[in-house]
């Protein structure tokens, strides 16, 4: 494993030291050689914009030939796509909080949905509000102990603008919360009420640099986008994955598909906002999902397991004036290496105890060392009896998906001979050699991290008063 993360300042120095001297101390050693990552006219902008339970192999531009994303397609087009961004807790909680502090769940305690993420991490917003950025956040938040919309400001981790409702809410005539606890109305398809905001936001915000998150409710269940995009697709028509059996998901599979399109077409809107305030060449362009979505494969629905459709969500980055536009890369990019590669691009300071990888060398076309595999964890498991082990761990490599319970090995597919993970190898005597390298990999990860394996119920223990109350009585 690489741990090229460069210089990192704690909380505390973080705080003391300010947008001045933070710079300059984070500007020192590793992370110093990236300081051309931002030079040009200004800093550059982040626009990060993501779905929830979008897998990647619903994307246009990595293969699927059914489902229409022209505008994502072009995205890609115009920078670099990335075929292995993997989701290290593919759930919605846990994968927001690394993805804002580059920690992995047991670190930061955000071990399932219904955990608060506590005010002492630090988040990307903190650090680029240090730097003089306009921070803001538009629509699910999800990071709140309790399933309330609104978030008081004292919770919002560095974002200033805000317009959110903490719970996700319906796709539908739903509401945000602003500066108080008065609704405010989102007629329609939320997720274009939301993108609307995102394009006033950056209209107003233009003249100096921002970092604004987009989080879109959909294609999360329920699967109800507006019937123009839902007729697009006729489920008789539908390819299915071949490791889905019977026809049961044919019709969610099409209006799954166009909640997608109905996305794809935001991504327009917000494309052209970039280029009508010119500033396209100076924005960082993200666009990914908080975890993917199994519709059926493996005789699984939802996320929560390590299955491909589950951990493969789509990355998206395109930066003109740095990101060499029509590349495609299948280096292994985890939800906790976005925060600190986003962190590099902008030559900004990581702050000390993040736990990703700042891979923006690597993203730049630079020479770097790629990571050789991803940390997987489900700490306080559903209740599914087709699972034979409660919580578990594992790690995604370039060619293996490995998983095991705390006593036991669970699931071993090479996916490279076997891209649907239809045989699992796992105990297999062909696969021994394997296997014990992937285990040593594990282990080597959860020792690096101080993941001891505990059980859920000790991690009920541990997150109390951070926790829902519904959690610790155990009805996940």
């Amino acid at each position: 494993m690489s741990d090229d993360r460069g210089k990192h300042l704690t909380r505390r120095e973080f705080l003391r030291c300010g947008v001045g001297v933070a710079a300059t101390a984070a500007l020192t050693g590793p992370l110093g050689q990236l300081a051309d990552a931002a030079t040009g006219p200004r800093k550059p902008n982040i626009l990060f914009v993501f779905a929830d339970q979008m897998r990647a192999a619903s994307l246009g531009c990595l293969g699927n030939s059914d489902v229409h994303t022209p505008n994502m397609d072009r995205l890609a087009k115009q920078g670099l796509l990335f075929s292995d961004c993997i989701s290290n807790y593919p759930v919605c909680t846990p994968y927001r909080a690394s993805m804002l502090t580059g920690r992995f769940s047991t670190t930061t305690g955000v071990v399932t949905n219904g955990v608060e993420l506590q005010n002492g991490e630090i988040t990307i917003a903190e650090v680029l509000k240090g730097q003089g950025y306009k921070t803001g956040y538009i629509g699910k938040w999800h990071l709140e102990k309790n399933n309330v919309p609104f978030v008081p400001k004292e919770r919002r981790q560095g974002f200033d603008y805000w317009a959110v409702r903490n719970n996700g809410g319906p796709h539908w005539d739903s509401f945000y919360c602003m500066d108080t606890e008065d609704p405010v109305p989102m007629p329609g398809y939320v997720p274009d009420a939301a993108t609307k905001l995102a394009v006033d936001f950056i209209a107003k915000n233009a003249a100096k640099p921002f970092c604004l998150y987009l989080s879109w409710g959909a294609p999360h269940p329920a699967y109800d986008p507006p019937k123009k995009y839902a007729d697009m697709y006729d489920p008789a028509k539908l390819k299915q994955r071949p490791n889905v059996k019977g026809d049961a998901f044919r019709t969610t599979l099409g209006q799954y598909y166009g909640a997608i399109t109905a996305l794809d077409d935001d991504i327009g809107k917000l494309m052209a906002a970039l280029d009508k305030a010119g500033i396209a060449e100076d924005t960082i362009v993200c666009f990914t999902s908080d975890h993917g979505d199994m519709m059926g494969s493996q005789g699984k629905i939802g996320k929560n397991v390590p299955w491909e459709e589950s951990i493969n969500v789509p990355f998206i980055l395109r930066y003109p004036r740095k990101v060499k536009a029509g590349g495609k890369t299948d280096l292994l990019l985890s939800s906790v290496d976005i925060m600190p590669t986003l962190l590099g691009l902008c030559a900004a300071p990581i702050p000390k105890g993040v736990q990703g990888l700042n891979l923006s060398r690597n993203t730049l076309g630079k020479d770097a060392k790629k990571p050789e595999s991803v940390l997987l964890q489900r700490v306080i498991a559903g209740r599914d009896p087709s699972v034979p082990v409660v919580e578990w761990r594992g790690v995604r490599t370039a060619r293996y998906t490995y998983a095991r319970g705390k006593d036991q090995a669970w699931l071993l597919y090479d996916n490279l001979n076997d891209p649907y993970q239809m045989k699992n190898l796992a105990g297999k005597p062909e696969a021994k050699a394997a296997q014990v390298k992937l285990d040593t990999e594990l282990q080597t990860w959860l020792k690096k991290i101080g993941d001891d394996f505990a059980s859920a119920d000790e991690w009920r223990k541990r997150i109390k008063g951070h926790a829902s109350p519904r959690l610790l009585r155990q009805e996940e």
